[in-house]
C-alpha cells in the first residue's frame, strides 16, 4: 500500500473516531453535571443577561421577555449593548441601556469591542460598590434565544464557563438542511473537547460565565500577541472561551439547547461562514492563541473541509485503480457508513426531534457539501476584514 493508500482508508475509517468521541462527550458530559455548584441559590445573587446588537430591537427586546418570563429562582437583570449611533436608544426594554462611546478603544473591534467595554463597566461598578460581585454573566446573540433548562444548569452545574447546544429553528429547506452540521458538530465534537477542558469552538448565541471569569478575562490580545495593529475582528467567542480555558477556569457544554435562527439565504449563509473561517483564520495566522490551541481548531475545526475532500476524492481514486484499499478493509468502510448515517440521526434528532433525524440522514450528501461550498467560497471570497452582519428575519 502507497502512503495514500493508507491516507484514504484511515479517512473512510473515521466514523468509529467520531463515535467513540460521540460516546466519551456523553460519558464526560454526564460526569460534569453530578458535579453541582455548592449553595448556587444562595450565593448567586442575580443573573445579568446581555445582548450586544445593532439596531435589532423587536427580537432583543422579545428574547428578554421570554427569559424574564422563565421564572429563574435567580433575578434577571437584562442588559443591552449598542453602539452611540443606534438611533433606537429609547424603544429597548431592558434594565441597563449600554452604550459603548465612539471615542472607546481597546484591542478589539466591532461586536467583541463592545463586550470587552460592556465588561470593563462592570469592573468599574464592582469597584464603585454599584454591583455585587455575586452574579452570573449569560450572553447570547441578537437572533438567539437560550433554553430555560440552559440557564438553569448554568446555575447548578460546578463550571466557571459555559456553553449551550445550537438548536436550529426550521425556518424552510435550504436554511435548515444548511445548520444539520451544526448539530452534528455541537453533539460529537463540543460535547467532547469541551467537556476534557481542551475547548475548540464556543457559542456567542449562548454562554454563561461567573462572575470570577467576566472580571479576570478580558477579549485582549496583548496575552498572546505583540503586534498592535492586530484586532480582534470576529471569532470573539472561540477566542475568548479558550482563553478562559488557559486562564485556568473550568469549562462545560451543556447539552440544553440555545435556539437560533439559520441563515435564511444561500448569500446569507456565506457570508456567516466567511466570518466564523476568516476569524478563525486570523487566529491561526497572527498566533492569537498558543500552538496547542491553533493546531486543535486547524486539525479537529476544520476535520469537516479536509475529511469531505479526501473521502470524495477517494471514490474516483479507487475506482480508476489509483489506490488500493485492501479487500479486508472494505467491509469496514461500509460499516463506517452506516455508522455516519446513525451519529448524524442521532445528533440531529436529539436537538430537532426524529423528523428532523430523518431528514437529516436523507440529506446528509446534500448538507455537507453545501457546508464544504460554503466554505469554499467564503475562502474564495477572502477575509472581510470586518464584522459582517446577516438577515434576522
Amino acid at each position: 500500500m502507497t502512503a495514500l493508500d493508507y491516507l484514504i482508508s484511515t479517512v473512510w475509517l473515521s466514523p468509529f473516531l467520531y463515535v467513540t468521541i460521540l460516546l466519551l462527550g456523553k460519558a464526560y458530559n454526564m460526569k460534569k453535571r453530578r458535579r453541582a455548584r455548592q449553595g448556587a441559590k444562595n450565593n448567586i445573587e442575580k443573573i445579568i443577561f446581555q445582548i450586544p446588537t445593532i439596531g435589532n430591537v423587536q427580537m432583543v427586546n422579545k428574547t428578554f421577555q421570554t427569559v424574564k418570563g422563565y421564572n429563574l429562582p435567580v433575578k434577571v437583570e437584562t442588559w443591552v449593548i449598542i453602539e452611540e449611533c443606534d438611533t433606537h436608544k429609547d424603544e429597548y426594554v431592558a434594565d441597563k441601556v449600554v452604550v459603548v462611546p465612539a471615542s472607546f478603544e481597546c484591542e478589539d473591534l466591532y461586536k467583541s469591542r463592545a463586550l470587552e467595554y460592556a465588561r470593563r463597566l462592570r469592573q468599574k461598578m464592582i469597584a464603585d460598590g454599584t454591583l455585587s460581585p455575586n452574579y452570573m454573566l449569560f450572553q447570547g446573540d441578537d437572533d438567539a434565544l437560550p433554553s430555560k433548562e440552559f440557564m438553569e444548569e448554568g446555575l447548578t452545574v460546578d463550571a466557571d464557563i459555559i456553553i449551550g447546544t445550537i438548536a436550529p429553528r426550521a425556518k424552510g429547506v435550504l436554511a435548515t438542511v444548511i445548520d444539520y452540521e451544526r448539530c452534528v458538530a455541537c453533539g460529537m465534537f463540543c460535547n467532547f473537547f469541551t467537556n476534557i477542558e481542551e475547548p475548540i469552538w464556543a457559542h456567542g448565541e449562548g454562554t454563561c460565565m461567573t462572575s470570577k471569569v467576566d472580571q479576570t478575562v478580558s477579549y485582549d490580545l496583548s496575552d498572546y500577541s505583540s503586534n498592535p495593529k492586530i484586532k480582534l475582528i470576529s471569532s470573539e467567542d472561540l477566542f475568548y472561551f479558550q482563553k478562559a480555558s488557559l486562564h485556568g477556569f473550568s469549562t462545560f457544554n451543556s447539552e440544553k439547547k440555545i435556539y437560533i435562527i439559520p441563515p435564511l439565504t444561500f448569500t446569507d449563509a456565506v457570508v456567516q461562514r466567511r466570518r466564523w473561517m476568516w476569524g478563525q483564520l486570523r487566529i491561526l495566522r497572527y498566533k492569537l492563541l498558543p500552538l496547542r490551541n491553533r493546531l486543535r481548531i486547524g486539525v479537529f475545526g476544520y476535520s469537516g473541509l479536509w475529511l469531505y475532500a479526501l473521502s470524495t476524492l477517494g471514490v474516483p481514486l479507487k475506482y480508476l485503480g489509483l489506490i488500493n484499499i485492501p479487500d479486508a478493509v472494505l467491509p469496514f468502510t461500509y460499516a463506517t457508513l452506516i455508522l455516519w448515517f446513525a451519529i448524524r440521526g442521532y445528533t440531529i434528532g436529539k436537538i430537532m426531534g426524529w423528523k428532523h433525524a430523518i431528514g437529516g440522514i436523507l440529506a446528509s450528501y446534500v448538507t455537507v457539501t453545501l457546508n464544504f461550498t460554503l466554505q469554499v467560497v467564503g475562502f474564495i471570497k477572502g477575509d472581510p476584514k470586518k464584522f459582517e452582519v446577516i438577515r434576522k428575519q
